[in-house]
């Protein structure tokens, strides 16, 4: 049972968002990118609630697409990923979603239920977002599938571990809540 507030678990989420997506894999300055997290806890914690948990989907989908837009304005990393495969990203967000709302659905979320899910996210967000990406971007011609995943491979890592770190803290706050709310219950 799902014991977050919605209202401030929207707010903080929407923060971690704004606030991490400026880089993948965080830098001396900046944190790692927290999406994958956010989409997952977004839907185990924000679905099925007087809040609408497809239009907190839409606010999360809509507030990556307006950082990205504006980074691709000043970096250009960030302008290469904004292809017709960005429809792509948005799908394998959602999948993220789904699998965060099924997560909601567990009676006790364990710190082993939470990861497996978590790996379960990781995974079906990076061949959604890197097979869209190789097949719409425009940017791999004639690369054949195996040579491209043999190269973004090499990220899988580090977005499992940053999702990882998200999750846990996560994790750690429902925790807290629970047992403050089952203090003064």
């Amino acid at each position: 049972m799902n014991v977050i507030p919605r209202i401030p678990a929207f707010l903080t989420l929407l923060a971690l968002l704004a606030v991490t997506r400026i880089g993948h894999f965080g830098t001396a300055i900046s944190l790692p990118d927290a999406s994958l997290a956010v989409f997952l806890l977004g839907g185990m914690w924000l679905s099925g609630s007087k809040l609408n948990g497809w239009a907190c989907f839409a606010a999360f989908a809509a507030t990556a697409f307006g950082i990205d837009v504006y980074l691709a304005q000043s970096t250009v990393e960030a302008g290469w990923c904004l292809t017709p495969a960005y429809g792509g990203l948005i799908a394998a967000y959602g999948a993220v979603w789904l699998i965060g709302r099924a997560l909601a659905k567990a009676a006790d979320v364990s710190a082993l239920r939470l990861a497996g899910f978590g790996l379960a996210a990781v995974m079906t967000h990076f061949l959604i977002s890197n097979l869209s990406f190789w097949a719409l971007s425009g940017y791999f011609g004639q690369m054949p599938l195996g040579q491209y995943a043999a190269t973004v491979v090499n990220y899988f890592p580090p977005y499992l571990a940053s999702t990882a770190l998200y999750l846990t803290l996560g994790w750690i706050v429902q925790r807290v809540v629970a047992s403050r709310r089952t203090a003064t219950a």
